[in-house]
């Protein structure tokens, strides 16, 4: 037995965001149905049920029979099984990134004669994927774009990204995009409230500002970019998903275009970590009183503390009082470094 959520079939897809979002959700059963259009979905022992009943009023907690979910051919090791040796197997990178109908391998040297194999091993398991792709390089300092080989399939790096209910034209030859990122953008776009003015900042094809155009649709976004084509994939998208009365993308740096927009910010979100340090005194002088930052810092793992008092400094020369209102580990990025996001109030 497990405690579910039991609500109608027309709030699942909101309610299952939300226990995402709270971390709620048990992503290791299935969810299950009821009759008269009702959808269980399953919860973990972290849940809040006072406020689970006061967020769907129509909603109950119940103990149901729910199977938990197969296994999943997701992992690359579990894969390959039979395909290469089990010496070989011991470096295979088991994950791998999706952007809508592409996949992005990691695969080291030593393993490049596998390549094929390993390509062919996820078309078997995932059909709708058209293009297998290797990472061959590494990311440009200023537009962090990804050289990428393609392995098989067809010949493009563009593709249609889905994420939240928000359509994306993505092209990944010429555009940074992380879809690793997406409950970070789910989270964000929960905090902000009506009638907010947010600022993203390196904002790309406005995969930021979208997700918060649709679950906040009563607020401004800007949205700023430096690539170029980034910046027109950004205008697609902004059209593509009717939010033009919400989104604005500017093309430039932020540091010349941040001061035009004339603005102060309620929330500014920063996903750039290798720059934000330089770009956070930008932030800072244009963040509105009692505001929120969002930045994203590669920080040691043993300097968190470290890191929110250098935050705080920052703030200070500025001439701004603030705090650190909460940091939460956003991915791995080299041995005993890892990515987080630091949530800041400003006053």
């Amino acid at each position: 037995m497990v405690k579910v959520l039991r609500l109608k079939k027309e709030l699942a897809q909101t309610a299952k965001e939300f226990l995402l979002q709270k971390g709620w959700l048990a992503t290791g059963m299935t969810m299950g149905r009821s009759v008269q259009r009702y959808v269980l979905l399953p919860l973990n022992d972290k849940f809040d049920e006072k406020v689970l009943k006061k967020k769907f009023e129509k909603s109950s907690i119940e103990n149901r029979n729910l199977k938990p979910l197969p296994p999943m051919p997701g992992n690359l090791k579990h894969m390959l099984q039979g395909l290469i040796s089990e010496k070989d197997i011991e470096y295979v990178i088991k994950s791998y990134d999706t952007v809508g109908d592409i996949c992005i391998l990691e695969i080291l040297p030593k393993l490049e004669k596998y390549e094929l194999v390993i390509a062919h091993a996820i078309k078997r398991a995932f059909p709708s994927i058209k293009v297998i792709a290797r990472k061959a390089g590494e990311r440009g300092d200023i537009f962090r774009v990804m050289p990428l080989r393609i392995i098989t399939g067809e010949k493009r790096l563009h593709t249609v990204y889905k994420e939240h209910g928000v359509l994306m034209n993505v092209d990944l030859a010429k555009v940074y995009f992380s879809p690793r990122a997406s409950h970070e953008r789910l989270r964000l776009a929960y905090l902000v409230k009506k009638n907010e003015k947010v600022l993203v900042m390196f904002g790309g094809v406005a995969p930021y500002a979208l997700v918060i155009a649709k679950y906040q649709p009563n607020c401004r976004v800007w949205t700023v970019e430096l690539n170029e084509d980034a910046h027109k994939l950004a205008e697609e998208n902004i059209r593509l998903n009717r939010a033009g009365h919400i989104v604005t993308a500017i093309l430039g740096d932020v540091t010349t275009e941040v001061p035009k927009i004339g603005e102060r910010f309620d929330r500014i979100i920063m996903p750039f970590p290798e720059k934000a340090w330089e770009f956070l005194p930008l932030a800072v002088k244009y963040a509105a009183p009692n505001s929120t930052i969002h930045i994203v810092l590669f920080v040691k793992d043993s300097a968190i503390e470290e890191a929110k008092k250098n935050i705080l400094n920052v703030a200070k020369k500025a001439g701004r009082d603030a705090k650190i209102a909460g940091w939460r580990l956003f991915g791995s990025y080299a041995p005993r470094t890892s990515r987080y996001t630091f949530d800041v109030l400003v006053k």
